[in-house]
């Protein structure tokens, strides 16, 4: 479920693609995470946030049903789970970070993500997804999901917009309780 997902060749463009398109540190600076914090980034993959999140607090997990990178994760101090993030509702975070994987979640199991996110999230969610506007980056326009129809998401789950930022192929969404 990760835009990090595939091998060889594929992979290694992808991955140098998405360093060129998005800068994790201005991404994570926007979360305004503090030391203490208890984070989850929900279908994070090999970390490319995560890594950046780490910087910010101590207190970082990362649960993804890939787990090529969690050995490497788990060496840098990153709690992982192998999982489905579509059933997961174990344990409470003070944000749950959710990078490229929204539309996704909503294609496959929109009642499960509306039922469980609000169990996992004590106080904030922020939401990194691809613009469907744009069509040189990222998975089918048909797959991409609008910012107004991730907030109507958020305000029936109970969460209310604080911040916004636009980036060149991405929406950026911060949510409170």
């Amino acid at each position: 479920m990760n835009d990090s997902h595939g091998s060889g060749w594929h992979h290694g463009m992808h991955h140098m693609r998405r360093a060129n398109l998005l800068n994790p540190k201005e991404i994570i600076d926007f979360l305004e995470i503090k030391e203490g914090e208890k984070v989850i980034d929900l279908g994070g993959g090999d970390g490319f946030f995560t890594k950046e999140i780490l910087q910010r607090t101590r207190d970082v997990t990362i649960i993804d049903a890939y787990d090529g990178s969690f050995n490497e994760l788990q060496s840098m101090g990153i709690k992982t789970i192998k999982g489905d993030i579509c059933k997961y509702d174990s344990d409470q975070y003070d944000l749950v970070y959710i990078s490229n994987v929204y539309h996704d979640l909503i294609h496959s199991c929109k009642e499960s993500v509306l039922k469980n996110i609000p169990k996992i999230a004590k106080k904030r969610v922020a939401i990194l997804d691809f613009k469907p506007e744009v069509t040189s980056f990222g998975p089918p326009s048909w797959l991409k999901i609008s910012k107004e129809y991730v907030i109507r998401d958020f305000e029936v789950m109970g969460f209310h917009l604080t911040r916004e930022k636009d980036l060149k192929t991405h929406y950026l969404l911060m949510f409170e309780k």
